[in-house]
């Protein structure tokens, strides 16, 4: 079953993003000699006019064999194509992969997007000196109440302790799993980034339900969430250099990783019952290929991009030969990535948490 949830996820948007390809390479008029479902070795094909389509046996997406893909002499070949077509062909398979992604998270959301609708306060820095030092109070200490009144938020820890500043208090604890209560004094005046107890808190999640949401507005979260998937990807150097997210957190997964993924989010949905595990896996895969391929390395589509535009802005295009070797060298070093992101794969397996609390 593993198996299969990886096949059907990975297969399906590398083929909604060929059909991008195709579709647009169909309507610039552009001589398409294969689109085939998988990758070879052949299992048959059926020729309808000037395309064969092909059912092939390894069943990870599908491809798009366009005519003369670096050759502009030749009559309806792509490289021959205008530069506004090949630009759009480009971008087509990236832009078919994140209509499928919002489409997946749509579909999320109709099913039961899980949602906090409780929290906890809880303590990640203690502050030598401070009251809460003094009271006993620890990091990971779960703060459950102050002065007898409930407390669920942050923002409702901070605005009662207001009201006992300069004056002792009674404060309600968790500490691995057992109360506990504990005497503070919150400080009226206090140095600046310690606050009038010396804490750091955080909401952490203390009840997750399903949300369901109604169709259109289903869609919208869902165009909304892809989006951002997308910005999040793109965003990932600048967290990593300015350390905001741990670096195994940010790093880049293979086949091996997307494997571990899907299949513990085909688990869970077959565990429960819920396809929200499957459908987001499914938008995340979606969003990510339609940003990776859209990079600038010599290989993908990004990296052809960059020649349209070095076309347009020079006058000429770069010789289909040069061409043709720059993107042989960027495919040969992507695999080479490959190898490696798979190696950090097996070393460090991925682990996603769908459960609800």
């Amino acid at each position: 079953m593993n198996v299969i949830a990886f096949i059907v996820l990975l297969g399906f948007m590398i083929f909604v993003h060929e059909l991008g390809h195709f579709v647009l390479a169909k309507l610039a008029n552009i001589r398409v000699e294969e689109f085939g479902v998988g990758f070879p070795p052949r299992i048959f094909g059926i020729r309808r006019g000037e395309t064969t389509y092909t059912l092939n046996a390894i069943p990870l997406g599908g491809f798009v064999r366009m005519l003369g893909e670096e050759d502009p002499d030749a009559p309806r070949s792509f490289a021959r194509a205008p530069k506004r077509w090949r630009f759009a062909i480009l971008v087509a398979g990236s832009t078919m992969n994140l209509v499928a992604a919002s489409i997946m998270f749509a579909a999320g959301y109709v099913g039961g997007w899980p949602t906090v609708t409780a929290t906890r306060v809880e303590i990640f820095r203690v502050i030598a000196g401070s009251p809460a030092d003094v009271g006993g109070l620890r990091i990971g200490d779960v703060i459950s109440g102050l002065g007898g009144i409930s407390v669920q938020s942050t923002s409702e820890l901070r605005e009662i302790t207001n009201r006992y500043l300069g004056a002792p208090v009674a404060i309600a604890l968790t500490r691995d799993s057992a109360p506990i209560d504990a005497m503070i004094t919150p400080r009226a005046e206090w140095p600046e980034g310690e606050g009038p107890i010396g804490i750091g808190i955080i909401d952490r999640p203390a009840r997750v339900e399903p949300i369901q949401h109604s169709g259109f507005e289903a869609l919208i979260l869902g165009a909304r969430e892809t989006g951002r998937g997308v910005l999040l990807t793109l965003s990932i150097p600048v967290l990593a250099v300015r350390g905001l997210v741990p670096l195994e957190l940010l790093r880049p997964v293979g086949p091996v990783g997307l494997f571990q993924a899907t299949s513990q989010a085909a688990a869970e949905t077959i565990r429960t019952g819920w396809w929200f595990p499957v459908l987001y896996m499914a938008g995340t895969l979606g969003a990510g290929l339609a940003v990776a391929n859209l990079l600038p390395i010599p290989g993908l589509d990004g990296g052809r991009l960059v020649f349209v535009v070095l076309e347009a802005l020079r006058g000429r295009r770069v010789s289909p030969r040069r061409e043709g070797a720059i993107h042989f060298v960027g495919m040969a070093v992507l695999l080479s990535m490959v190898l490696v992101i798979t190696y950090f794969d097996v070393l460090f397996p991925v682990r996603l948490d769908f459960s609800l609390r």
